[in-house]
This record gives C-alpha cells, structure tokens and sequence, in this order.
C-alpha cells in the first residue's frame, strides 16, 4: 500500500462509521455557521469527485493533506475562490509533492496548471499554543444538493508528536468540529494557517513543514 493510501486509510479510522456512508452523506465542518467569503479556499476533486478542502499559497501551489491525491495527478483537479460546493475557477493539477520524512507525512503542495489569481494565505513559522482559540475551514462531503463551505473555531488542546503525521496541533470543539472531506482544511491562529487538517481533531503541523514548504514553493 502507497504512503499516500495508509495515510487516507488512517485519516478515516476515527470517522470509520461516516466513511462507511454511502453517497457522501456527511456535511462540512459540523456546527460553526456557513462562510460568506473566503477566496483562498480551494476545493480538491480526484477523477472529477469531491474529495477534500485546500488553501491557495501561491497562484500555482495549493496547500493541502497527502492522502487526499490519488494515483495519477492528471486526474487531480481544483475549484478556487467559492464558497459553494462545485463553484469556482476549475483547473488541473499536474504536480504533487510532499516531505516523506521516514514514512511520516500528511502535508500536500499541489501544483496547478496555470496561475489563479486569488488570494494567497499566509503560514506560520510557529506553532499556536495550548489553549489557544483557532478557526477551522472546512467543504466537507455532500449527498446530492450543494453546501457551503462552512467555519467553526476550536481550542487546541496539545501540540506533540504522531506516528504517521509528525508533529500535530490537537483541538477539541467549541463551536464545531471538523468532517469528512474536511481533510487538508486550514486551521487558523491570529491570521495565519498553523494546520492542515488530517483526521478528527487532529492537524499536521504547518510550521513544522514551513522550510520544506518554502524550498519547494519559494514562499
């Protein structure tokens, strides 16, 4: 199995009973409220379906989790600048990249095919602190009507190590939690993303990816 396949497959085990739903039926970010603007956020599609949540760094790398790419990067493809499901500048992606590090990774940079011009986020060099209040982002997965995306905030409650992704910024709920297909969603403190989502309340460290990031992207 790919590194990219035990990843999703991990990323689905605490949501094992929603994954198993037929049809996408589970919602964006539960509870929080839905997002009127946010036009750095991007939408990953795998083969033309639905599969994750992503922010625009530069106006050709997205920023989001490694499990949510599938085997050949001409099927990856994008929706940037909306906040509805299925809206949005559509373009394909013909890169992917990620910092395997020992087998234990969960950050994506997907290059697109041509430049988007849409707001880039910025990143943080340091992790937040325990107890610090941050927002989360997130499309989710849908059954047959569009949604919006929607945002919530959340506590952090540790940053520590993980077996499979490395250094991780734990939350717990306070207006809403993160869902399926919420996945490579941005957790931000004061202004700037500190995680990228990898399963339930459980982000990859941004900062700790940030010179990796920045040798690849240059930002």
């Amino acid at each position: 199995m790919r590194h990219y396949q035990r990843l999703a497959v991990a990323a689905c085990a605490g949501l094992a009973v929603t994954c198993a739903l037929p049809g996408g039926t589970a919602q964006a970010i539960s509870g929080g409220r839905p997002a009127s603007a946010a036009p750095w956020a991007v939408q990953v599609y795998s083969d033309g379906h639905y599969a994750c949540t992503g922010t625009m760094l530069t106006d050709r790398w997205v920023l989001t989790a490694y499990h949510c790419y599938s085997d050949i990067p001409g099927r990856m493809s994008v929706r940037i600048g909306s906040v509805r499901y299925g809206h949005g500048v559509q373009v394909k992606v013909t890169q992917i990249r990620h910092m395997d590090s020992d087998g234990v990774d969960d950050v994506g940079l997907f290059r697109l095919a041509r430049p988007v011009n849409a707001p880039n986020v910025k990143l943080a060099d340091v992790d937040p602190p325990r107890g610090a209040v941050v927002g989360i982002w997130g499309y989710g997965s849908f059954g047959k009507h569009p949604k919006n995306l929607r945002k919530a905030t959340a506590r952090v409650t540790a940053v520590n190590h993980d077996d499979i992704i490395g250094r991780a910024v734990r939350i717990k709920r306070l207006t809403g939690d993160t869902e399926p297909g919420d996945s490579g969603g941005p957790a931000f403190y004061k202004g700037k993303e500190v995680g990228v989502l990898f399963g339930p309340g459980e982000y990859s460290s941004v900062a700790a990816h940030r010179a990796w990031i920045r040798r690849v992207t240059g930002v």
